[in-house]
């Protein structure tokens, strides 16, 4: 989502309000892959972690007139989510033996803790992929692609350039991630480690 776009809390939820369909579908670009990610973490299937942040949006979009109490849009969407990720769990428990086993492990290891460090994560994952948007285009292609998992030469090979080439955009793309992200934030050094 464009920072131009929303300038603040109490303007989003203003916005919402009014059924302002852009304000929401910037939120949904924004917050939809953190979102998702939390839920997997808790539920263990993407299909169904996405089916649950979209029934979030879709609650939310429905509820809008009534979200004058709520100080942080984003912080409801974390709780939304991970409440509606843990019902997702009960329903299935009551529904296979199988499931209801992973559900009573992931009671037992999950701890407010754990679930605050997955929003944590997931809210870092979220900043990291907006600022690898602001990068320049070469950068950003090489940092996607070593994100996906590729080597320095295969980047190389897909883009028609150097394993050298390859290696300066990586350096060049932490230069410009460290300015836009948190100082010491060595989330960015492990995605981009060869």
């Amino acid at each position: 989502m464009q920072n131009s776009v929303l300038h603040s809390e109490e303007d989003l939820i203003l916005r919402l309000n009014e059924g302002d369909v852009a304000a929401f579908d910037g939120l949904f670009m924004e917050m939809y892959p953190a979102l998702c990610l939390l839920s997997n973490r808790i539920v263990f299937d993407d299909a169904a972690a996405k089916d649950i942040v979209s029934e979030v949006f879709l609650q939310l979009w429905k509820t809008r007139t009534y979200l004058n109490e709520v100080k942080s849009i984003k912080a409801y969407l974390y709780v939304a989510t991970r409440n509606r990720s843990l019902n997702h769990l009960k329903k299935l428990k009551r529904n296979e033996k199988k499931v209801q086993d992973a559900y009573a492990k992931q009671l037992e290891e999950k701890s407010y803790e754990d679930i605050l460090q997955h929003v944590f994560n997931a809210e870092a994952v979220r900043l990291l992929h907006e600022a690898i948007l602001t990068l320049p285009p070469e950068c950003t292609k090489v940092v996607q692609l070593n994100i996906e998992g590729y080597s320095t030469n295969e980047i190389a090979q897909q883009l028609g350039i150097s394993p050298s080439a390859v290696s300066h955009q990586k350096a060049r793309a932490i230069k410009l991630l460290r300015g836009k992200i948190v100082p010491g934030m060595a989330l960015i050094s492990l995605f981009l480690a060869d």
